[in-house]
């Protein structure tokens, strides 16, 4: 189920937004979730991790703009697809790798097409996988799949959700890390990478998966790691 921020001052244009979002699923025969923000401090504050996000740029305090460029510092992913009066700022969408622009008053049909490129991007971001080389060949393993992995001396344990005995190989944690760079990884120890989409619980020093496994922090990466999984989880942990 795709959850949408939509972050717009405008409580008229807001509702715009939301009727066509609430139109398009209706004909796609999705379930999309929208929550809405009247600014752009309301948002990064949340920490909240959604698949899309629909932002005005002009907006009091902080505008649009500023708001992505914090966002890009933890989320290199996520869509965003800039709402403007003045076309001219499509130029810099592009230094926040912006998915696309509509310009206001907006109507179904632009919206329609730039939805339509959105949820092909988030299919993309969720279908997304790796090719692990195994002694029997190269085997296609989903990123969403993926509980934790850890290292011990040069060999990489991947724990698969569904399967009791980890998949084995040579292998480096840190090659591991920045091939899945932007995606849903965070540290918890110098030896574990876990996906934080299949936490269950944090408990003091130890983390619980939905495969029911019991991890523990390391007490040099607990603080940043409990942060960023509270961040991208939306304070649900």
């Amino acid at each position: 189920m795709p959850n949408i921020a939509l972050v717009e001052d405008e409580p008229e244009a807001a509702d715009v937004l939301a009727s066509f979002i609430a139109r398009y699923a209706g004909e796609k025969g999705l379930e999309l979730t929208v929550t809405r923000f009247g600014n752009a401090m309301d948002f990064e504050m949340t920490h909240q991790h959604f698949d899309l996000v629909f932002m005005d740029i002009q907006m009091p305090g902080i505008n649009g703009m500023e708001a992505a460029q914090l966002m890009r510092t933890y989320d290199s992913e996520t869509p965003i697809i800039f709402v403007t009066n003045l076309a001219q700022y499509a130029v810099k969408g592009y230094e926040v790798d912006a998915l696309d622009f509509i310009v206001k008053p907006v109507t179904y049909f632009n919206f329609r097409m730039r939805m339509d490129k959105a949820m092909r991007r988030i299919r993309r971001n969720a279908s997304r996988s790796i090719a692990i080389g195994t002694r029997d060949g190269m085997r296609v393993v989903a990123l969403s799949d993926i509980e934790y992995v850890e290292v011990s001396k040069h060999d990489l344990s991947y724990h698969l959700a569904g399967e009791e005995e980890p998949l084995v190989v040579y292998g480096s944690l840190v090659a591991f890390e920045q091939e899945v760079e932007g995606g849903p990884f965070v540290r918890i120890s110098n030896s574990c990478l876990v996906n934080m989409n299949r936490v269950r619980a944090v408990r003091g020093g130890e983390l619980v998966m939905q495969g029911g496994e019991v991890l523990y922090f390391s007490r040099s990466r607990k603080r940043e790691a409990v942060a960023t999984i509270t961040g991208f989880l939306g304070g649900s942990i």
